[in-house]
């Protein structure tokens, strides 16, 4: 008798369910109940408020889209219980006007695992858990409840109820996580590109619902398509979207199903994001190799030429003595490699902080821009010959002789008037330094340095190098003019970029005028446009102070054959203006994981990724990518 007792209150227990008392507000009947009429000590057993609501009542989802509130549960357990967290099964797009949320109509169990401590003592318990809910007709109404709920502690063996079947039911609706489905997130203008790699690919009507509510414009349409290795969701990106780079989360629907058994519906999506399309990674020491080529052929460029021809000058001149010459080379490669540091370090500071700055991102400040211009314009009143520089006095001795600081000085100064340009593979190299640990970043910087530094040095250790050069002469104050000329132009130039920059004499209006191509200013959402009509787009990352770009621009997008290309292809073209600090010009070189100017992007009609063409161009460059 003492055996059969226990066995026939497990079977009395076993066939109801354990639930609250049923409570009715905001037209909705809300009852705390349990799949297990007994729980065991060491073990989780689950609970859950089941929502029944009136015809054409809804309550929120986790996120709740443009408008509503999510149900909250404060719980009130015994010592020794502990609650989890609310598993959402996944929702429905709930439109209502120009608004859209997610949600749930009809009947919802949010369900909740309560963990039970392995030495919970009591025979037993009840749960409380204040509820809070909002649900929504044409009019919202907010509910509140408190509700209890009794469980039995058997010592072994759990006795499931009737409930079950609900709680088995509501699993089938949660999002599961399946390893073997990989997906990631590109942005595109103001749209999200959402790619699902999945091996299975049964009906195409994806939705996906974001966990966070500054994601996606939950109203605006979404559109998916199959691909050759699974989905692409289309989005339209939120307007309160702050550009951070953490992946998107949330919940993908299926209707069809994820797997071969039409089960699970939803997914959860971890998608990060893709800031670049993809492209070839390059090694550590590659990135160095193109770092030191770049820098050898920055040398080249109107601004630095002059300074290391005054320097070879000065070698020619008055460093007959080899060891002389070879220390002045070394602090010029010391400035220019401090310099380059420098540069490097604010850079990496400016990332760590969260903010974008490219290779010259500091002659976006009309300060630097005049500072830079005056250097210029002493160096070049130095080569007219109106002064001559003077070592400063070390220990009463005038350093004539030797001019050191005046070669650590010029290496600096290099490295300021390089800045303004981008040599041939200094791109890939640069956004290798910025997107890899610092440390290594620093390693591809000092290439960069090095191979700044590189001629000089070379030159001063191998004077018979400079066997060719005719002895000191009346053609050196020529060459000097010559130079002086060069550095004036660059004065000029730099002027007319401070001009813009402060407004003072903006002429941007006459040069754009002059090219025949029909520029239109860079914005996102333009670009968004140009592309959906069927356009082909050509963006051009570029700035007043960038000289490639204004190369690039004369020689090659003023080009003739190119301007009627344009027409013919009915290309739509954009300027994208980094000359002054623009945060949306930053925010789009952010996403196309650029780290300097000039950078051509050219999307052609219908594409969903875009070509990138190379920072030198020549006509025969675009006129391949826009007619292929």
């Amino acid at each position: 008798m003492k055996k059969f007792f226990p066995l026939l209150l497990f079977l009395l227990t076993a066939a109801r369910p354990v639930f609250a008392q049923d409570v009715y507000q905001a037209h909705t009947h809300v009852q705390l109940i349990s799949e297990q009429n007994t729980v065991v000590p060491g073990k989780t057993f689950w609970v859950g408020v089941d929502f029944k609501l009136d015809d054409s009542w809804h309550v929120y989802w986790r996120n709740p889209g443009d408008s509503g509130l999510a149900p909250k549960i404060k719980w009130d357990l015994p010592a020794g219980m502990k609650a989890g967290n609310i598993q959402w099964p996944y929702p429905e797009r709930l439109d209502v006007g120009p608004l859209t949320s997610y949600g749930y109509g009809h009947e919802v169990l949010l369900m909740v695992p309560v963990s039970v401590s392995a030495d919970f003592q009591p025979s037993k318990a009840d749960l409380h858990a204040d509820l809070n809910w909002l649900a929504c007709s044409d009019i919202c109404i907010p509910g509140k409840a408190q509700l209890a709920l009794p469980v039995v502690v058997a010592p072994k063996e759990a006795a499931f109820n009737a409930s079950k079947s609900l709680f088995d039911k509501t699993r089938q609706d949660l999002p599961q996580d399946i390893p073997s489905i990989t997906s990631q997130v590109m942005p595109d203008g103001n749209q999200w590109r959402l790619g699902i790699q999945s091996p299975l690919k049964a009906g195409e009507n994806i939705t996906f619902y974001p966990f966070r509510n500054d994601v996606i414009e939950h109203a605006a349409a979404e559109h998916s398509q199959k691909t050759n290795e699974g989905y692409q969701v289309t989005l339209t990106k939120s307007h309160l979207y702050q550009g951070s780079l953490k992946p998107i989360e949330g919940v993908a629907v299926n209707p069809a199903g994820w797997q071969a058994n039409g089960w699970p519906k939803a997914i959860v999506i971890k998608a990060p994001i893709e800031v670049a399309p993809p492209r070839t990674q390059v090694s550590f020491w590659i990135a160095c190799l193109f770092a030191l080529i770049g820098g050898l052929i920055l040398n080249l460029m109107p601004c630095v030429l002059p300074v290391l021809s005054i320097k070879v000058l000065h070698l020619v001149e008055r460093h007959p003595d080899k060891t002389i010459a070879l220390r002045h080379s070394l602090l010029y490669s010391l400035g220019i490699l401090s310099s380059v540091w420098a540069l490097a370090l604010l850079l990496f500071i400016l990332k760590a902080a969260g903010q974008f700055a490219g290779w010259g991102f500091q002659f976006q400040s009309p300060v630097f821009v005049m500072a830079v211009a005056v250097i210029l314009f002493v160096l070049a009143l130095n080569l007219f010959g109106v002064f001559e520089f003077q070592a400063p006095q070390i220990g009463g001795v005038r350093g004539h002789q030797n001019g050191y600081w005046q070669s650590f000085v010029s290496g600096i100064i290099t490295t300021v008037v390089a800045s303004p340009c981008t040599a041939p593979f200094m791109g890939t190299a640069l956004t290798a330094a910025i997107s890899q640990p610092n440390i290594v970043g620093f390693g591809i910087f000092t290439c960069l340095g090095l191979g700044l530094a590189s001629p000089f040095v070379v030159l001063s250790a191998f004077p018979s190098l400079l066997a060719f050069v005719p002895k000191p002469g009346r053609w050196m104050v020529y060459l000097k003019r010559v130079l002086g000329i060069i550095l004036l132009a660059c004065v000029v130039w730099l002027m007319w970029v401070f001009g813009i920059q402060t407004g003072l004499g903006d002429l941007s209006k006459i040069y754009k005028s002059a090219d025949h191509i029909h520029w239109q200013s860079y914005s996102s959402a333009a670009v968004d446009r140009a592309r959906q009509s069927g356009h082909g787009v050509f963006i051009d990352f570029t700035a007043d102070w960038c000289i490639n770009c204004q190369v690039n621009d004369r020689l090659v997008l003023q080009n003739q054959l190119v301007v009627q290309a344009f027409k013919d292809k009915g290309i739509v073209a954009f300027k994208a203006d980094w000359t002054k600090y623009d945060p949306a010009v930053t925010k789009a070189l952010t996403l196309y994981g650029r780290d300097s100017i000039p950078v051509y992007v050219y999307y052609p009609p219908g594409a969903l990724k875009p070509e990138f063409l190379p920072q030198l161009i020549t006509p025969t460059t675009v006129l391949k990518h826009i007619n292929h």
